[in-house]
């Protein structure tokens, strides 16, 4: 069979499917029953080398289930679009350009010294002005500091920004987490299944997040609205632009501004479909509209050397990027594959006017965000699953009670290994009957579930029988290999409080706990640690229960790390061209991983004047900002009145007004300078 016929052949299949209803009662049978065939067509008649090529091709292209769905629109409601005001400015539209991984150092460092002269890019949105005492902005109102949640991952941030709680209240803990009620793991991001069906499955992840807690798309779409997310993994209640095969085929190979590039085009194509459909010839933009340039932080991850300038370099990609959606560009093209083992070329240019031309410009808010930042690490010194089953091998040896580990199924580059990943079709990520230890490994926070002894996964382990022993054993094992942790966090009382300990007497003595505002964290270096630690601990009855029982932050002044090393990504050699080792990480408390750029601009703002900043804020206040924006804050506050007012967002919208105003600054607000 021709090779080229792979691809189409999934299409086929996809059409087919997608016009047949949704089974999802039967969606475990149904993936039984036609993904294995599937998977014969493609492969059949390789060699045994080419099979082991294009085995990973083929189980990519037939994992997107769904994709063609994901491009269908959501039937205009009835009600009249939502519509709000800022210093009685109309808005009518929020535009949110999300990019992943941005440090707010980097972003400030960019807009300092670097050129800025193109229409519609970063300077010219934000009306960046440089003094003696560092930049202001006349367009847009800049947080200081603002801080994202803890872990400070990608699924979690995002999840938080686009909800207004904290990770204990919505459930997603981590990129890697454990949902104790439900004996579910999940891995989000590492070389598994669930990696690809968050990607390309609009209802996977959405699925996972407390259903209870409502997201900002699921607010405008209640209220009349539209919310149209592009890349994005938070769609509950929009309309997804999910990733296609061209997008994740150029993440899988490392081409990161490619990933970014097509993430433009789908977004001028989407835009300029919606237009069509509308009848317009200026571009019309939904109630809310989300960007996501997700190749900053994957470039980050594998960086060069000089990872200061290799942000820089990148930035100038995402803002040559903004200028085109902004601005205008006579041909915006996507990356495209003719073949998964050919190379992409540029196709299906699009002649896009840029918003700036668009009537509704002038009713339209802008918001620049981010999830986390990054700090260096050293790869060949994280620690991984291996190293902690050696650990709990000895501890089972030594206790005489048997310690096993629940462990991903990864796809490498092994034939057995896909065939055992595809089980994630399957079943739904329940853990082993045999685990008792699941290991959540996210960068600089290595979270420990811990079954009690004798117990069920619906009880937290006891101190004493079951807490004490497992840390005791870890940290010796740890300390004897110069890998002790720098800080050790115990879930208690629906709270984390700090473990300290000292090496005596050839073994480890654990002395009594800490509060988290009377420790070390509780500092600039560690900004808003116990609150985030507290949203990650606190949830209401019903609330998912996915915060680990222990949590060791890696010792960053070392950087060291918690990662998998078996993903054979990570494993190969260094190939530029190619994949590459790890060079940075998050996940910490630390400020370099936890302080993000926050920016609200307006297309009717004229620049007169420099704007004051806000002091301080969390990712959290990014859905009730925008909410308030479109006049729906009440919605959010009367859904979230249960819950204390310190674990949930707050509207920006008073503070941000009076930064756009003449008048002297309030004093909730900060000088207009802000510096690298």
């Amino acid at each position: 069979m021709d090779e080229k016929a792979c691809v189409p052949l999934w299409i086929k299949w996809q059409e087919k499917r997608a016009s047949t209803p949704r089974r999802v009662a039967a969606r475990k049978l149904g993936s039984l029953f036609t993904l294995p065939p599937l998977f014969g067509i493609c492969t059949a008649g390789h060699t045994r080398r080419r099979f082991e090529r294009w085995s990973a091709a083929c189980f990519l292209t037939m994992s997107l289930a769904g994709l063609l769905q994901a491009c269908g629109t959501v039937a205009t409601s009835r009600l009249p679009a939502p519509s709000g005001s800022v210093n009685a400015h109309r808005i009518d539209h929020v535009v949110i350009v999300a990019i992943d991984g941005l440090m707010q150092s980097t972003l400030l460092s960019y807009l300092q010294d670097r050129p800025g002269t193109k229409r519609g890019g970063l300077h010219d949105l934000l009306g960046v002005r440089r003094e003696s005492d560092g930049i202001v902005l006349t367009k847009g109102t800049a947080v200081q500091q603002a801080v994202t949640v803890f872990p400070s991952f990608t699924y979690p941030s995002w999840t938080s920004m686009f909800t207004g709680v904290y990770p204990g209240a919505h459930g997603i803990t981590g990129n890697n987490l454990f949902f104790r009620d439900r004996q579910i793991a999940r891995y989000y991001t590492e070389y598994h299944l669930d990696a690809i069906r968050a990607q390309v499955d609009k209802d996977f992840f959405s699925d996972d997040i407390n259903p209870d807690i409502h997201t900002l798309h699921e607010y405008v779409r209640d209220a009349g609205g539209r919310s149209i997310v592009v890349h994005n993994m938070l769609t509950r209640g929009s309309e997804a632009i999910k990733p296609d095969f061209d997008t994740l085929w150029n993440y899988q190979s490392n081409q990161s501004h490619a990933v970014d590039e097509n993430s433009l085009w789908e977004a001028v194509h989407t835009l300029t479909s919606l237009n069509h459909k509308a009848g317009s010839q200026q571009p019309t933009l939904p109630s809310v509209f989300t960007l996501y340039f997700s190749g900053l932080d994957h470039m980050e991850h594998i960086g060069q050397d000089d990872p200061e300038e290799a942000r820089l370099a990148y930035l100038e990609q995402i803002d040559n990027l903004l200028a085109q959606f902004f601005g205008g560009h006579q041909a915006i093209t996507r990356n495209h594959f003719e073949k998964p083992t050919a190379k992409p070329v540029q196709a299906d240019a699009i002649a896009w006017p840029g918003l700036l031309q668009s009537p509704a410009w002038q009713h339209t808010a802008i918001l620049l965000v981010s999830d986390h930042g990054h700090t260096p690490v050293r790869w060949v010194d994280a620690l991984g699953i291996e190293d902690l089953n050696l650990i709990f091998e000895e501890l089972s040896e030594t206790s005489g009670r048997p310690f096993r580990l629940e462990e991903p199924s990864l796809v490498t580059h092994s034939g057995l290994s896909k065939i055992r990943a595809m089980w994630g079709f399957i079943e739904e990520g329940s853990v082993s009957s045999r685990a008792n230890i699941v290991p959540t490994l996210n960068g600089g926070a290595l979270g420990l579930h811990i079954k009690p002894y004798e117990g069920s996964w619906s009880q937290r382990p006891d101190y004493t029988a079951d807490v004490k022993p497992v840390l005791e054993s870890l940290l010796l094992t740890m300390h004897k290999s110069q890998y002790d942790p720098e800080v050790v966090l115990y879930y208690t009382d629906q709270r984390y409080v700090i473990l300290p300990y000292t090496f005596s007497n050839g073994g480890i003595q654990l002395l009594p706990s800490l509060e988290v505002d009377k420790s070390l964290l509780n500092s600039p270096k560690f900004p808003d640690a116990a609150l985030r630690l507290k949203g990650l601990a606190s949830g209401r009855p019903g609330d998912p229960a996915s915060a680990p029982d222990v949590i060791l932050l890696a010792d960053r002044s070392r950087k060291l790390t918690y990662a998998n090393k078996r993903e054979w990504r990570v494993l190969e050699g260094l190939k530029i061209e190619n994949h590459r080792h790890f060079r940075s990480d998050h996940g910490h408390l630390h400020a370099d991983e936890s302080v993000v750029p926050m920016i609200f601009a307006f297309g009717g703002d004229p620049g007169a004047h420099p704007h004051s900043t806000i002091c301080h804020a969390s990712i959290v206040d990014v859905a009730p900002t925008v909410l308030d924006l479109l006049d729906l804050l009440p919605s959010y506050e009367q859904a979230l009145t249960a819950r204390p007012a310190d674990l949930r967002g707050h509207s920006l919208k008073r503070l941000i007004e009076r930064s756009a105003s003449e008048a002297d600054p309030a004093e909730s607000l900060c000088t207009p300078h802000l510096n690298k």
